[in-house]
């Protein structure tokens, strides 16, 4: 990580390139499926981290705590369109959710008049970002290469 808190990332359109010409040769779901273990390894370990930094306020908070590795949607595309893009394939995240949580999640986060910004997740989203990244890379060749020799067993099997 760089003295100002960022990461480079480098490849990134290699792997879309890459995802995307698997999944035009094998179609279906092949590169979310090929995608979805290394996102599951990367995101994982925030959960407990979240759910161990959020104060406890009864529970409702803590207890929304959850991780999901989906496709992008419309409404996430629209709210944050520099961070999900058209060519995104999948995106896995952690944090509050639930019916009516959002309020009390942003004021926990960023605090109120009356009560001091928490910053849970900013925290364990910086603390943990060299870990994910380096999680994510460690599991996305071994997955794409499991998805991949599963997919030519299938079309051998066929042809």
């Amino acid at each position: 990580m760089a003295k100002d808190g960022t990461i480079k990332v480098t490849g990134l359109k290699e792997l879309e390139k890459n995802l995307r010409a698997l999944q035009k040769e094998y179609g279906g779901k092949a590169a979310p499926q090929a995608m979805r273990p290394a996102i599951k390894a990367a995101i994982t370990p925030l959960k407990a981290l979240v759910e161990d930094d959020t104060p406890v306020d009864g529970g409702w908070l803590l207890k929304s705590v959850k991780q999901t590795i989906s496709k992008p949607t419309r409404a996430m595309k629209a709210s944050n369109p520099n961070l999900y893009k058209d060519t995104t394939i999948l995106a896995g995240r952690v944090g509050y959710f639930g019916k009516n949580v959002i309020r009390r999640a942003v004021f926990m986060e960023y605090g109120t008049r009356d009560i001091a910004a928490n910053h849970t997740l900013e925290r364990v989203f910086d603390r943990e970002a060299k870990g994910m990244a380096n999680r994510f890379k460690s599991a996305l060749g071994p997955a794409i290469e499991k998805k991949a020799k599963a997919l030519n067993k299938k079309r051998n099997k066929g042809g």
